[in-house]
């Protein structure tokens, strides 16, 4: 009877890294869709950026002790921190809307948090097809290419937000109302960024090994 190969702890750690954001993501898009009813559940957003922290650290331990890796060290190193760094952008959205006392959301918000979600549910398919890269890398570079495009939908959305914003009567009355839902929006691209930094990443493995 054959023997079925064990996968790399690497790759397993690396999903259940995924898997994690995933369910941060729809926690993130739940209390921007409620806000403000949401208000008490922004706690559990440091829990998990919190337990994201500590997936990298177990992964960097790993790192450290490992004589063999399925990528190069720096390689799932970066990956790592960028996937972390999703999870800080979210949280950081979150809490500004503690932060600064808004009473209200804006569509757009909405629509980009429904958009990291997605992003986020694209990378979760990356990392879980990366194990397979070597031998069939086209399924892993489609979905690192279409988290690009999901962060150019998301760069749509902002730009009409912004846009929507600044030309309402009431926001371009009230200054700061304005300004405050800027460096909201401008967080929650970031979001989008931080997945498609991570795709930037899996696509130059993919390259260097064509």
């Amino acid at each position: 009877m054959a023997r079925i190969k064990k996968e790399d702890e690497f790759y397993t750690l690396l999903k259940e890294f995924a898997a994690l954001i995933v369910e941060t993501s729809e926690e993130y898009a739940g209390i921007v869709h409620d806000f403000p009813h949401s208000m008490s559940r922004i706690p559990q957003m440091k829990v998990f950026e919190t337990n994201c922290d500590e997936r990298v650290k177990t992964i960097m331990g790993k790192l450290y002790t490992s004589f063999i890796t399925p990528l190069d060290r720096e390689d799932i190193s970066d990956l790592a921190l960028a996937m972390d760094n999703v999870t800080d952008a979210m949280y950081g959205v979150t809490m500004r809307l503690d932060l600064f006392n808004l009473s209200d959301m804006r569509l757009e918000a909405e629509q980009i948090a429904d958009l990291t979600v997605r992003a986020v549910k694209e990378m979760q398919e990356m990392i879980n097809r990366l194990p397979e890269y070597n031998k069939k890398p086209e399924p892993v570079m489609e979905k690192a290419i279409s988290l690009g495009d999901i962060e150019d939908e998301g760069d749509t959305v902002y730009q009409n937000a912004l846009r929507r914003l600044f030309r309402e009567e009431d926001a371009a009355a009230d200054g700061k109302y304005a300004v405050t839902w800027l460096r909201i929006f401008d967080r929650m691209e970031q979001v989008l960024d931080a997945c498609d930094d991570a795709a930037g990443i899996v696509r130059a493995v993919i390259m260097k090994s064509a």
